[in-house]
Formats: C-alpha cells, sequence, structure tokens
C-alpha cells in the first residue's frame, strides 16, 4: 500500500464529514459517505480515500477527485463483521507526488437513527477479546486517537464487567494511571483546543472531576497523577464495600 508524505497537510474539520451506517452497530457495515470540501482549497487532481480502521483491520477505498462535495453510498466495509468501536479516516492526495494534501482522523460513525455508538461516546471504550495469549485479564490497546480497555471474554459480557466491583475497584482507577502516565511523557497541547485528540480528552476529563490541569514544568508529572487517580477512586465509591467484602471471606 502506498505510503504518504505528510509534510504541510490541512486538517479537515470533523463538522465536514458525516459517515452513516445504514443498519445499526452490530450489523455489516454499509455505510453512506459525506465529506464538504468546499473550504479547503484542494486541487482538483487530488483524490479522496476513506480509512475504516479497527485493531489491525484496515481497508483503503478511493471515493474519487477533489469536488466541493462527496459523495458515496451503499460502501461494503467487506473487512469488518460490525461497526462497534469502527473509526474511519478520511484523507486527500496527491497520487503522483506521494503527497498527503489533507487528513481528518478519529471519525465516529452514526446508525441508521443518527446516534453514536454507545460505547464509543465513553472516555474508555471497552471491548471484550481473547486474551489468553498474553496472559492477561485485562490490557489497554492503544491505536492513534484512541485508547480501548480490552477485558477476556471469558469474563463474561462486557457490561456485566463494567459494572462489577472488580471493575470498579481495581480496574479502572489502574487503567487511568496508566493512560495518564503514557499521554503525559509524550508532547500534549497545553491549551487542550482539540477535545478529539487523545491526551486533551483524558487531561479533560481529570480537570472535570477535579484533579485540575498537570504543570508543564513537572517532569514525570507523578504526583498529579497520583491525585487524579486519587479524586476517580474517590468518586466511585467502592472502598468500604470492597473492605467489608473482602473481611466477609472474598479472599478465600
Amino acid at each position: 500500500m502506498k505510503r504518504f508524505n505528510y509534510t504541510g497537510r490541512k486538517k479537515i474539520f470533523r463538522d465536514d464529514i458525516k459517515v452513516r451506517l445504514q443498519g445499526d452497530f452490530h450489523e455489516k457495515p454499509i455505510v453512506d459517505v459525506a465529506i464538504n470540501l468546499a473550504d479547503y482549497g484542494f486541487p482538483q487532481y487530488g483524490r479522496v480515500f476513506l480509512e475504516p480502521q479497527r485493531k489491525t483491520r484496515f481497508m483503503r477505498i478511493c471515493l474519487g477527485e477533489v469536488v466541493n462535495s462527496v459523495r458515496h453510498d451503499s460502501i461494503e466495509l467487506t473487512e469488518f463483521d460490525d461497526a462497534e468501536n469502527l473509526d474511519f479516516r478520511v484523507k486527500v492526495v496527491d497520487e503522483d507526488q506521494g503527497l498527503l494534501l489533507g487528513i481528518a482522523e478519529n471519525i465516529k460513525p452514526y446508525n441508521k437513527d443518527d446516534k453514536l455508538d454507545e460505547n464509543q461516546q465513553s472516555i474508555l471504550p471497552v471491548s471484550s477479546v481473547d486474551l489468553s495469549s498474553y496472559g492477561v485479564l485485562w490490557r489497554i490497546s492503544w491505536s492513534d486517537q484512541k485508547a480501548v480497555l480490552e477485558i477476556e471474554r471469558e469474563l463474561g459480557s462486557r457490561d456485566q464487567v463494567v459494572r462489577s466491583l472488580m471493575f470498579r475497584a481495581f480496574i479502572w482507577p489502574a487503567a487511568m494511571r496508566q493512560i495518564l502516565v503514557r499521554v503525559l511523557s509524550d508532547d500534549w497541547d497545553q491549551e487542550l483546543s482539540d477535545p478529539q485528540e487523545l491526551a486533551t480528552r483524558w487531561l479533560l476529563f481529570a480537570r472535570q472531576i477535579g484533579a485540575g490541569t498537570p504543570s508543564p514544568n513537572d517532569e514525570g508529572h507523578e504526583d498529579w497523577i497520583d491525585n487524579a487517580v486519587r479524586i476517580l477512586t474517590n468518586s466511585i465509591g467502592v472502598r468500604q464495600q470492597v473492605i467489608e467484602d473482602f473481611t466477609a471471606g472474598a479472599w478465600k
């Protein structure tokens, strides 16, 4: 698959893109796509691509040359069994020069009723998968601007697990710590200007629960992360219940 030079690319705003499923998220995905490119000044010889992706599965679909309004209906996403946790990119490229002219990432599809996937709207989407080869019961899966909490499918349904005491007391705080450590180890936007960026979403969430924002002058941000996780744990409010359950013999 051809690679593209990212130098000088323009950012395509998500408000100018609509990906709509003809069915629902659990069904084989067929999508209608509408993209408004009228205000970007892309050359007409540029070509527009739609890229659905989930974990290691990926497609690149050519939507044709640049026009003000790009519309394609009934696109079958043959590489995917359903649309849960599915993300899209839109790219405008100069194929002759190998240049990426514009890009939009982390586009969420809507279902036939114009609703987003409820799990995708969560700050931490959860997915039930087979983790036996990793020897763990949960892990964070990273891809571009997304962090997904994968839980061992043998623990039960996703909804049952996230409501469980084990998840709320142990997994959720540990997952938050792991994510904050990672996003603060890289460059992050101190203005928090793009809520679609992974680091910005999590830092806005931390600020929302009362942790404030980390100082860009701190090294490692350990104290700030400790405080953010403490606030989250207190807000979950299951500490005493865990103590009572284990005192009653849950360790046995």
